[in-house]
């Protein structure tokens, strides 16, 4: 899973791992959980997304079969570089082998831009 920094990703790896959208802090490096949904489980790498660390991302490709990329709908000044940072990253990339994908690094993509609402409460 990879997007910018603060676009949610840490959020949507604990929503999908134990259904709870928990607080969470900037992630240096990487979280890895399983997760199961129905009776597929898969594991997924959150990876950190600042910019320092954008240029590592080609380094978590092998062996994957799926790219789950998190962009911030609300973040309406940064929906542009992540989009560049996704055309940079992965449209670039020379066609390469992986276990089920051959003619291109992922089968499966999966954009999610996802944000809990960040408006008051107004009851």
């Amino acid at each position: 899973m990879l997007g910018l920094d603060a676009a949610g990703k840490t959020t949507v790896l604990y929503k999908l791992h134990i259904g709870e959208v928990l607080s969470t802090v900037p992630t240096i490096g990487f979280n890895v959980e399983k997760v199961q949904y129905k009776n597929v489980q898969f594991t997924v790498w959150d990876v950190g997304g600042q910019e320092k660390l954008r240029p590592l991302w080609r380094h978590y490709f092998n062996n994957t079969d799926g790219l789950i990329y998190v962009v911030d709908s609300l973040d309406k000044d940064r929906v542009a570089k992540a989009r560049s940072e996704f055309k940079v990253t992965f449209l670039t990339l020379p066609p390469r082998r992986h276990r089920r994908c051959v003619a291109r690094p992922f089968a499966q993509l999966l954009l999610l831009s996802w944000r809990e609402s960040q408006t008051a409460d107004t009851r």
